[in-house]
């Protein structure tokens, strides 16, 4: 995989499509997203198993090509009632080591305490 592939359009098997886009956080090193356009609505079940197939997919290869190692990554994805962004989106983030790992889920964990006490911005849904 070469950075070529980073905003590049990939087709799902509905014809609409999603990109892959490198995100650029200080505390969240090798982190991107396969993002799913606003501009296409709301993804039927089927495009989102693309979508999760095809992050696994591209995961891989980018932790293979920047870490060495093809499972060292993590692939997040977040319904609607769960996430701070609208938008449909697979998270991959590449991980080194267990620290790395848990490094990732405890600043994952902040960032979901200060939404929930809202000292962050939260999109989300209010299913109670």
């Amino acid at each position: 995989m070469s950075n070529s592939d980073l905003g590049k359009d990939f087709e799902l098997s509905s014809d609409n499509s999603c990109q892959l886009l490198r995100i650029r956080k200080d505390l969240i090193p090798n982190y991107y997203i396969l993002a799913f356009p606003k501009t296409q609505g709301k993804p039927n079940p089927e495009e989102v198993s693309d979508m999760l197939t095809l992050g696994t997919s591209h995961a891989q290869k980018l932790a293979e090509e920047f870490v060495g190692d093809p499972e060292a990554f993590t692939v997040l994805y977040s319904g609607y009632s769960a996430r701070r962004e609208k938008g449909w989106h697979v998270h991959i983030v590449l991980l080194g080591n267990r620290w790395k790992k848990a490094c990732l889920y405890m600043i994952l964990s902040g960032k979901n305490l200060a939404q929930a006490f809202g000292l962050r911005k939260d999109d989300a849904s209010r299913i109670r």
